[in-house]
């Protein structure tokens, strides 16, 4: 077999191998043999079709599977001949014709991790700082307000008050950029909750002081890289009616208004230390992940990190695909929400390029300081797995490997980075 490599990049490599005639006839051969076994055809039983018939007859997937076959037998043994280490599997470029007697030529692309250097001083004893893990009891106060928003009764305004913050304006509009009407930007009673920005927060400063029967526009202007391709970039003019205003009787916050949530508390206080508890724990996940972060980029500036382009496409498509999980889970999706897949994938890019870095640079950190995951964890988890979704040890293992590992690998070395790091908590 001969391997050749050529350079695209530090990181792209395309190897072209080529098979011995043997190798291809042996294949050929063997995948013949298989449909000959098994092939049904009138005149013949079952087994029993004659070689050149088979050959005749199912030429293009004797090819195919030949093809398959043979790329499955030497593409490992290539890319170990020329000394590469895959980072993700490897792409069929090209292909050359099948023929018996004759050998056959395949290329493929190779992505490769990249090679940077990196020194103990780079990523140890980094200095960062965070924010206090504290809860204001303005915090907690604004919480408990929005659960009594949640749990008002509605009540219809039949006289001329006007709207306030937090009424809920029933309107009708239409929405016309300087083409007309834009496509699906009309309604006769859209439920609006005036200040929460939920629909827009132009058009709801405006419905404040409005009265049932009221009829008037707002110019709204949108950011040329929203996700929105009919809202993107245009001045868009909302033609408005207020049809009708509902108001929020809010209940006062007592032990009984409490007990009547059914929520498991009794008091008053139980509810705002139980709030307080939350809100605490999110502050230290998001300050704890605010420091993850901060660490990982001052590494970062400090390296030059080459990242194959198809290796940050996967991590853009696993970004898309949680974003459509998250909207799918509410009832919602793309379609629904008229979101460009294009424009998604712009703003999203910036993000997986890091998270690409983030990840080879982890490895490496790993790599350096001997960080593993023990033999016995791995072990655990695959037969986990494997009893789990009753697949066999070997699909688990696979699993493991490519999806769970890393990841576990990246947190661990990510906990000894912040362990290892001068974290100070900012000042008041």
């Amino acid at each position: 077999m001969r391997v050749e490599v050529e350079n695209l990049s530090e990181v792209e490599k395309i190897l072209k191998v080529e098979v011995p005639e043997e190798v291809v006839q042996s294949a050929i051969r063997e995948v013949t043999n298989e449909l000959k076994r098994r092939s049904k055809v009138k005149g013949f039983r079952e087994g029993k079709v004659p070689e050149y018939l088979v050959k005749k007859l199912f030429k293009e997937e004797i090819e195919g599977k030949a093809i398959d076959k043979l790329i499955e037998k030497t593409l490992y043994e290539a890319i170990k001949e020329a000394k590469l280490e895959p980072l993700l599997r490897p792409r069929v470029e090209e292909l050359g014709e099948l023929k018996e007697g004759e050998k056959f030529q395949y290329s493929v692309l190779v992505e490769i991790r990249p090679e940077f250097e990196l020194k103990k001083e780079d990523y140890l004893g980094l200095e960062v700082e965070k924010e206090k893990d504290e809860v204001k009891d303005e915090e907690v106060e604004k919480l408990l307000d929005e659960l009594r928003y949640s749990f008002a009764q509605l009540k219809k305004i039949e006289n001329e008050e006007p709207i306030i913050e937090r009424d809920v304006a029933v309107i009708s509009f239409e929405a016309y950029d300087e083409n007309g009407l834009i496509p699906g930007h009309q309604a006769e009673a859209l439920f609006v909750d005036v200040g929460t920005g939920e629909f827009n927060r132009e058009v709801e400063e405006a419905l404040v002081g409005k009265k049932v029967g009221d009829k008037f526009s707002v110019e709204v202007e949108y950011p040329a890289e929203g996700l929105n391709p009919l809202l993107a970039g245009k001045k868009v003019k909302y033609e408005i009616e207020v049809k009708e205003i509902y108001r929020r009787e809010l209940q006062e916050l007592t032990d009984e208004f409490v007990k009547s949530l059914n929520m498991g508390f009794e008091t008053v206080e139980a509810l705002r230390e139980a709030v307080r508890k939350r809100l605490l724990e999110e502050k230290k996940r998001k300050n704890e992940n605010a420091v993850k972060e901060m660490v990982l980029g001052k590494i970062l500036e400090k390296v030059d990190i080459k990242v194959p382009t198809r290796y940050v496409e996967l991590k853009l498509y696993q970004l898309i695909e949680q974003i459509k999980e998250s909207l799918e889970r509410d009832g919602f999706s793309f379609e629904t929400l008229n979101i460009s897949i294009e424009k998604l994938k712009e703003k999203l890019q910036p993000i997986a390029e890091r998270q690409a870095k983030e990840e080879l640079l982890l490895e490496k950190i790993a790599e350096i300081e001997n960080i593993e995951i023990p033999q016995e964890e791995i072990d655990k988890t695959v037969e986990a797995i494997s009893q789990g979704l009753k697949i066999s040890i070997e699909e688990a293992r696979n699993i493991v490997f490519f999806n769970i590992l890393p990841k576990k690998l990246a947190e661990k070395t990510l906990n000894f980075l912040i362990e290892n790091a001068k974290v100070i908590e900012k000042e008041s």
